[in-house]
């Protein structure tokens, strides 16, 4: 690729390409479709996140639109925008002859037209912008962009050639993301799986004979044991005279989202909160864990997060969860807690202690009553690091789809030109 830059010129361009881009206004270039559809086609719906999808593989109910005569067709390769959430990026490219709903516009391309060079453009940050000022509408959520002012916008429209060489590169970049975010799906389901074994005791580790026979394992861990939550650790209470609200350069706190969020609290996260000195109720300290105790959904009452390193500075905890802090860390690893308090074993018996109507609360005191079993420490340390190493490499995938969606985002404001 090379670099250039000048009116009508993208800033990077493949090896081949000269001159400026020509514009053309978007009637020109793409028609509007609005022949019905007919009953042997599928259904398709237009998402922001993947273009065009067969309808019945979304995970939510819709109005009975089967009926074709209702439906517009749309032929392989024309491109279907959602009017209300074009600015959006709802927009896709037909895989397949299809029908989907009226609420949607059908763009007919011409013969000098890829509709993928096109798809991709109009899902840059430049075009999305430029979609929005061409929408009607006096706030965001009536905002329409109807087919009569797509029509009037200004397109650049280069060479077939050029437009099928952008949108190749694009589309290659993109099918990198998709088996990345695949891999690292199979990889969750994976841990899922084995979380599961683990906790129901289906497959059990082995302890190592010694350290000079490495890798070689003993007979086998000890039976796990029953106790009661109260017995093995203590509660301490979050913020109560007060939900803080005045964020600035107070104290750190950590926050119920934080915990809901994640198994494993990052200090850098915390917010500071301007309080009185009087209402800084309960400092932190590494190895507790910490429980959301309220909440609109059951679902997100008593999950858990885990501070395993120490605070370098004085923090406290935040309103709407507590604290737990184990008596002793010889008998019992937090990063063992990390795991299994999260898994749905632990869930189904933690779940049925919400009560509530409109909103939901577990009791600190019936959540100590509690019986669970645990493992010998030894065997909660070999979990901890085993599981430990499954979130490591999905961070790892998280951090390379990260890294190579900003490289597309940057890509996209440079290859086109507006």
């Amino acid at each position: 690729m090379s670099q250039k830059s000048g009116r009508n010129v993208p800033d990077i361009r493949f090896p081949g390409f000269e001159g400026k881009w020509e514009f053309s206004h978007a009637g020109s270039l793409f028609k509007n479709r609005v022949s019905k559809g007919s009953k042997e086609l599928p259904i398709f719906s237009v998402t922001q996140a993947n273009g065009m999808v067969e309808r019945s593989s979304l995970d939510r109910e819709f109005d009975n639109i089967s009926n074709p005569e209702g439906n517009r067709f749309v032929k392989k390769d024309d491109i279907a925008y959602n009017m209300m959430r074009m600015w959006q990026g709802a927009v896709g490219v037909a895989p397949v002859d299809c029908m989907i709903s009226p609420a949607y516009v059908v763009l007919a391309p011409n013969s000098d037209v890829f509709s993928q060079f096109y798809y991709k453009m109009f899902k840059s940050k430049k075009y999305l912008y430029l979609l929005t000022s061409y929408s009607q509408g006096l706030t965001s959520d009536r905002l329409r962009l109807y087919y009569k002012e797509f029509a009037q916008i200004n397109l650049p429209h280069p060479v077939m050639e050029e437009q099928q060489k952008i949108a190749s590169f694009l589309s290659d970049i993109d099918t990198k993301i998709e088996k990345l975010s695949l891999k690292k799906e199979l990889l969750k389901q994976y841990k899922k799986g084995i979380m599961q074994k683990l906790f129901s005791r289906e497959i059990r580790f082995k302890p190592a004979l010694s350290e000079a026979e490495g890798d070689k394992n003993g007979e086998e861990f000890p039976e796990w044991k029953e106790k009661k939550l109260g017995e093995i650790g203590t509660t301490y209470s979050g913020l109560t005279n007060k939900t803080a609200t005045d964020f600035g350069s107070g104290s750190p706190f950590i926050t119920y989202k934080m915990i809901y969020d994640n198994s494993l609290i990052n200090l850098e996260q915390c917010e500071s909160v301007n309080i009185n000195e009087g209402e800084r109720q309960s400092e932190v300290n590494q190895g507790d864990i910490f429980f959301t105790t309220s909440s609109e959904t059951p679902k997100e009452v008593a999950m858990i997060s885990v501070l395993l390193h120490k605070p370098l500075t004085s923090c406290y905890l935040n309103s709407f969860c507590f604290g737990y802090r184990l008596h002793s860390v010889d008998e019992y690893h937090p990063g063992f807690f990390r795991f299994y308090f999260r898994s749905t074993i632990i869930r189904k018996v933690l779940l049925p202690l919400a009560q509530g109507s409109t909103r939901f609360n577990i009791s600190k005191y019936e959540l100590m009553k509690q019986l669970i079993a645990f493992p010998d420490i030894q065997e909660q340390k070999k979990i901890a690091v085993f599981l430990s190493d499954f979130d490591s490499k999905i961070n790892q995938m998280d951090k390379e789809i990260s890294s190579i969606t900003e490289f597309k985002k940057g890509l996209l404001q440079r290859m086109f030109v507006c």
